[in-house]
């Protein structure tokens, strides 16, 4: 007799009264947040309260969530298209909704959820200068802007400023925040 239980399986095992009782609990909250009772930001709070009023972990609603979905036929590659369009890719992100990788996607749940409380993501806009004066790449994320280089950066090179004047046109003049990272090293952990 070698059968061994994991009993964090068993945990996060998803009943069809799991998906019932979830299902029913969003239906109610969509209704009040429609109804103008509750905001969209009380609705992740109250699903919050939801999973730890009901010892449910963020592995479980992945997967009872997964399992509301296919219940309307939702595709999770169709989901992931239309986050693409987003400008969201879930696949940078760490999660495949077409795999069914389980180990990958619950490591990376509990990642976030081990970091959540410091971890941001956010999309930012990416440009590369590379003339005979700089090879920068600029990233922009609304009034902060990175410079970064492995070399020295020329700030008087004309193709860099007509780009940040450029955008600086398109925020309507907001003072810029720019760090610059010259000179940067790089190595593989």
């Amino acid at each position: 007799m070698s059968d061994i239980i994991d009993f964090n399986e068993l945990k996060n095992k998803v009943k069809e009264k799991d998906v019932d009782k979830f299902e029913e609990y969003i239906y109610s909250l969509y209704y009040s947040m429609a109804s103008g009772e509750i905001t969209m930001a009380e609705v992740s709070r109250k699903i919050k309260e939801y999973m730890d009023s009901n010892n449910i972990s963020e592995e479980k609603l992945f997967n009872i969530q997964k399992r509301l979905m296919d219940r309307y036929g939702v595709d999770m590659d169709s989901i992931n298209a239309q986050m693409k369009n987003f400008g969201i890719d879930m696949n940078q992100l760490g999660i495949n909704p077409g795999s069914q990788n389980y180990e990958d996607i619950r490591k990376n749940l509990s990642f976030y959820e081990k970091y959540k409380d410091k971890i941001s993501v956010k999309p930012f806009t990416r440009y590369s200068v590379k003339n005979n004066v700089n090879d920068v790449e600029v990233f922009i994320e609304d009034d902060s802007v990175i410079l970064k280089s492995d070399k020295k950066i020329d700030l008087k090179d004309s193709e860099l400023n007509e780009f940040l004047v450029s955008y600086k046109k398109v925020i309507k003049d907001k003072t810029l925040k720019i760090s610059i990272c010259e000179d940067s090293s790089k190595y593989e952990y």
